[in-house]
């Protein structure tokens, strides 16, 4: 494979400014607006969209006017945020090395409007429950700044999940599971219309499928049933905007992980060229109606059923091969994001067996090479001291399903294997 070398990205100098002490003074601006004067801080997570900025969740403690303490989030991003009414902090570029920030206080997304009041526990009992002096229990599942984020609500015995979406995308979010739902796909079916850019969801029965891959490889799920379900996708949702598949846009993930590992930056390169070149060699089968996000996060189970399937913002056309490459290259990772996913080398041998009678065997591992590199920068963003062996193992595990990929072509036979292993010394060098 020919070494092919792309243009280093600005975005690693964004990253190590938003990662140095010098953010003391953008946080410090963003406090003032609100009164208050920053007396210490910490950065909690990055989150990195090719291309798209790069934005950090700062932990910040402040002494108001008064001298009452009191602390909060903030978040910063290199990224383009337009015009909007939340209040924001712009910050132009002042050099070469020190980028532009829009900065806000946490929940006060600009481009999230609905997050505040889906963080508030009065504005939710009374308008999402009926119940205006009930109590209720707020708790944040995730939160994708700029993009999305997920709150549950327990008030009394009732839980639901508050899906907080952009600006006008709430109607459409709730049509997607009403549609997904009518079909027979056991996806959370609404609690009721959207309120304030906001869907509320019914909780699903069912244990995180990556709870019984982590305890027993998930011995019970026949791999046949996540193809059936994929199959039973209503074709309505081919009226849907496609999401690109991660393969596609290897050299932007490409960029994304050398941010994390510079010293890996050639490494790393050479193995989004190999999958950018493969990936036309190989059989992509017809466009479907698709989950577009298809892995074990997403996935509910009891036994071996599927009792849910979370996570329908980019249902819409796509391609089988993709969604199962989602979940081979999830699943190929684990073991590098805990170790006691012991059981996870034999599920992969499994799964892949069955899901190489359906799609391309080449083009399955080359797809999730693809998946498995998007997925390398995220072990920095994980807050561990250690992230970098995670890091590392996931790279490796991208350059496996790759060479497997390679060898599936060459031979015309899968073997059902993930050969060669002798790249997995790579994870002894993460240091």
């Amino acid at each position: 494979m020919e070494n092919v070398q792309f243009q280093p990205p600005g975005e690693d100098v964004d990253i190590a400014w938003l990662e140095s002490a010098e953010m003391a003074t953008p946080l410090q601006l963003a406090l003032e607006t609100s009164g208050v004067r920053l007396t210490d801080w910490k950065l909690l997570s990055i989150h990195h969209r090719p291309n798209a900025g790069i934005t950090g969740i700062f932990e910040a403690s402040y002494v108001d006017g008064a001298g009452s303490a009191g602390a909060g989030h903030l978040c910063a991003t290199t990224a383009s945020v337009p015009e909007t009414t939340t209040p924001v902090v712009r910050l132009a570029s002042s050099g070469q090395d020190v980028p532009a920030l829009t900065l806000w206080q946490h929940p006060h997304d600009p481009l999230l409007p609905g997050l505040a009041w889906a963080c508030g526990s009065a504005s939710v009992a009374a308008e999402l429950f009926g119940r205006p002096t009930a109590e209720v229990q707020l708790r944040t599942v995730s939160y994708r700044p700029l993009r999305r984020a997920v709150i549950a609500a327990a008030c009394g015995e009732e839980e639901v999940f508050l899906k907080v979406v952009r600006a006008g995308h709430a109607a459409s979010m709730h049509r997607r599971h009403q549609m997904l739902a009518e079909a027979g796909i056991p996806v959370p079916e609404p609690y009721g219309p959207p309120v304030h850019d906001v869907v509320a969801l019914h909780r699903l029965p069912g244990t995180p499928l990556a709870n019984e891959l982590m305890a027993n490889g998930a011995a019970a799920l026949d791999p046949r049933s996540l193809i059936t379900m994929l199959r039973g996708f209503p074709a309505e949702a081919m009226t849907l905007p496609a999401r690109p598949a991660w393969a596609t846009k290897a050299r932007d993930y490409a960029q994304a992980a050398a941010a994390a590992l510079p010293a890996e930056r050639d490494r790393i390169m050479n193995l989004a060229a190999q999958i950018t070149g493969l990936l036309p060699d190989t059989d992509s089968g017809p466009s479907v109606p698709s989950h577009g996000d298809f892995y074990e996060a997403n996935l509910l189970v009891d036994g071996g059923e599927i009792t849910g399937l979370l996570d329908v913002d980019a249902v819409g056309p796509g391609l089988l091969v993709d969604d199962l490459a989602c979940f081979i290259g999830h699943l190929a990772v684990l073991p590098a994001v805990d170790a006691r996913y012991v059981h996870v080398p034999a599920a992969l041998t499994r799964f892949l067996g069955v899901f190489d009678t359906e799609v391309d065997p080449a083009g399955l591992r080359i797809r999730a090479a693809g998946v498995a590199l998007s997925l390398i920068a995220g072990a920095k963003r994980t807050g561990r001291t250690d992230w970098s062996a995670d890091a590392f193992g996931r790279l490796a595990a991208a350059e496996n399903l790759a060479a497997a990929a390679l060898d599936s072509l060459r031979t015309g036979d899968s073997e059902n294997s993930l050969i060669p292993t002798s790249k997995s010394s790579h994870i002894d060098g993460a240091g």
